[in-house]
């Protein structure tokens, strides 16, 4: 028997240095393998778990209802109603062709409209289909039983009243946040904190039950009340609109105070808007103008120069100032009066508007003095009133006037106010010298109507005139202004007292060109009535009125202040004042 060959002694070193390098890399391998296995359980485990969660373990957010916004009587003017909204799930459904032709005519869209959101969405499984239905609509998506198509509860935004007080409650977004108005300023409070629920899903993302958090609740917002009044907010904002049409003006501005408590009553801006169709408007009419577009306040600023130079003694209530017959030398500018008068006291340069006059009181004062004057009254300061966009004015440094200054800026001109400054400066004139901060929220309140913050006491912020100064303004000189205007400033059973305004329109800074705009005119009156205890302040700013009917501010915006005046002092059941008592 022939013995076996043995395969040669290289083969046999091969073959083992193969079989050591196999067991080698198995070794390795497996190795590996266990090291991979302790980082996953170990290093991965959290994330790992997360992700696996998240595929059977899902939350729905359930949304905070907005707290309303009431008015200073109760009435609603901003609320939030639950509304469902349609979502699809791109992920499972297979023909979206389909699905949009069923849909189109249930949710008012186009089908290919339909059709392009399901196929485009960024998210795989969820896109928006149409928000905030109303009930007719949901329930006939939900009969359709469409697999893939769904609906959540939203709350959508209601501003009740229209375009009543759009200005000053602002709008909200998409996603219920704030934009504008209160509804910004506030929005944190208002929205309160949404909830959620927790879901178990199948393999195919089904509700099958409740997941391990179960339900957290929301909390509610709270709740403003304002120291609007929507009855005399509709009808100022209604008399304003007819004014600015009757004189096919650009734009207007009117504001009701009281100027004890500086709470706001109403405060109108045209043009204006519907909140709840904000996108469908220009920028330029979701502007609140009485608190974001300073203007030259012409003659309205008189008064203030006039008092603040009795308080600091530049001038006596005896005294009589030659106005020189309507043409007068300061230097070298020639300022003229529209009419010519010789000597006048105080008074009479206030009810006859006197250029030359009260650019002789200015050059007594100085510079110096009359910026003093200018922003104790609260000019160049925002007044806070709690509004978005609010701007601080124009009033340059002192070291930047000039030798015009003093003759310019007492008849309300090289400086900007706006609405809200100058109402609440003649506030001060005419409650006794207090400058008292501006208000529209009157109370904060929980969810459940409770009173957490309320603001009943005025918040003074500092004297500005004697008394004595501001009553002789107030039942002395101004009183006089509304005597001479005739029928457009006749309140009939109030005494009202106040001061009229006709300034030109400076050009825009986007023209590139300086000076005033010819024939463009801003028409204004403000006044206080009753003059024996002002209830209210009414001002009242009309932007460029057509030259052909009328520019002037006793024409213009007087008949609008007289008319608001008369109807807000019955509506707040005002007794008429004993001036005129004794006059009858």
């Amino acid at each position: 028997m022939s013995e076996l060959p043995y395969p040669p002694p290289e083969i046999v070193a091969s073959q083992r240095r193969r079989a050591g390098f196999f067991s080698i890399l198995m070794i390795i391998l497996f190795g590996g393998l266990v090291l991979r296995l302790v980082y996953i359980n170990t290093v991965m485990a959290d994330r790992l778990c997360h992700i696996a969660n998240t595929q059977y373990d899902s939350c729905a957010r359930i949304p905070a209802r907005r707290g309303s916004i009431l008015d200073v009587r109760g009435r609603v003017l901003a609320s939030s109603h639950m509304r469902h909204s349609v979502f699809a799930d791109p992920g499972i459904i297979e023909r979206p062709d389909l699905v949009a032709v069923e849909l189109a005519p249930i949710l008012e869209m186009a089908a290919g409209e339909i059709e392009n959101a399901i196929r485009s969405s960024s998210a795989p499984r969820f896109c928006w289909l149409k928000r905030r239905v109303d009930d007719a609509q949901a329930e006939a998506v939900e009969d359709l039983n469409i697999r893939g198509v769904g609906m959540r509860c939203e709350f959508q935004r209601c501003w009740s009243m229209g375009t009543t007080a759009a200005h000053v409650l602002g709008f909200t977004g998409a996603d219920g946040r704030g934009l504008e108005g209160l509804e910004r300023v506030h929005n944190n409070y208002l929205a309160g904190t949404d909830g959620r629920r927790s879901i178990l899903r199948d393999a195919r993302r089904r509700p099958i039950g409740m997941g391990s958090d179960a339900i957290v609740n929301p909390t509610d917002g709270g709740h403003l009340v304002l120291t609007l009044d929507s009855v005399l907010q509709q009808m100022v904002e209604e008399r304003l609109r007819r004014q600015i049409e009757s004189f096919g003006a650009e734009s207007g501005v009117a504001i009701v105070m009281s100027p004890v408590t500086g709470d706001v009553l109403a405060m109108a801006s045209e043009p204006t808007f519907e909140p709840a169709k904000y996108r469908e408007y220009k920028e330029d009419c979701l502007r609140n103008r009485a608190i974001t577009d300073p203007v030259e306040p012409g003659s309205t600023f008189k008064p203030f120069i006039a008092a603040g130079a009795l308080e600091g003694g530049y001038i006596d209530l005896r005294e009589k100032i030659d106005c020189h017959n309507g043409l007068h030398y300061f230097g070298s500018r020639r300022m003229h009066d529209t009419k010519p008068h010789g000597l006048m006291d105080l008074r009479d340069i206030i009810v006859y508007s006197s250029n030359i006059g009260m650019g002789i009181i200015g050059t007594r004062m100085g510079n110096e003095a009359l910026h003093q004057v200018v922003t104790r009254l609260g000019y160049g300061s925002p007044t806070q009133i709690g509004l978005p966009g609010e701007s601080s004015g124009i009033v340059l440094p002192v070291s930047r006037w000039t030798s015009y200054s003093a003759t310019s800026v007492p008849m309300g001109q090289e400086l900007a106010v706006t609405p809200m400054q100058l109402a609440t400066a003649f506030c001060a004139v005419v409650n006794g010298g207090y400058l008292v901060r501006p208000r529209v929220v009157r109370s904060m309140l929980t969810a459940d109507y409770e009173v957490v913050e309320s603001y009943e006491d005025p918040e003074i912020i500092r004297r500005v005139l004697r008394s004595s100064v501001a009553r002789y303004m107030t039942e002395e000189v101004m009183p006089g202004v509304v005597e001479r205007g005739g029928k457009e400033l006749d309140v009939g059973e109030f005494t009202l007292c106040g001061k009229t305004g006709t300034a030109q329109v400076p050009y825009s800074p986007e023209s590139g060109k300086r000076g005033y705009e010819p024939g463009a005119y801003l028409s204004s009156f403000i006044g206080a009535a009753p003059v024996d205890n002002p209830e209210i302040v009414v001002l009242v700013m009309i932007r460029k009125p057509e030259a052909s009917r009328g520019h002037y501010g006793r024409y213009v915006a007087g008949p609008v202040v007289r008319d608001v005046v008369r109807a807000a002092l019955h509506y707040l059941q005002i007794p008429s004042d004993h001036r005129v008592a004794q006059t009858n």
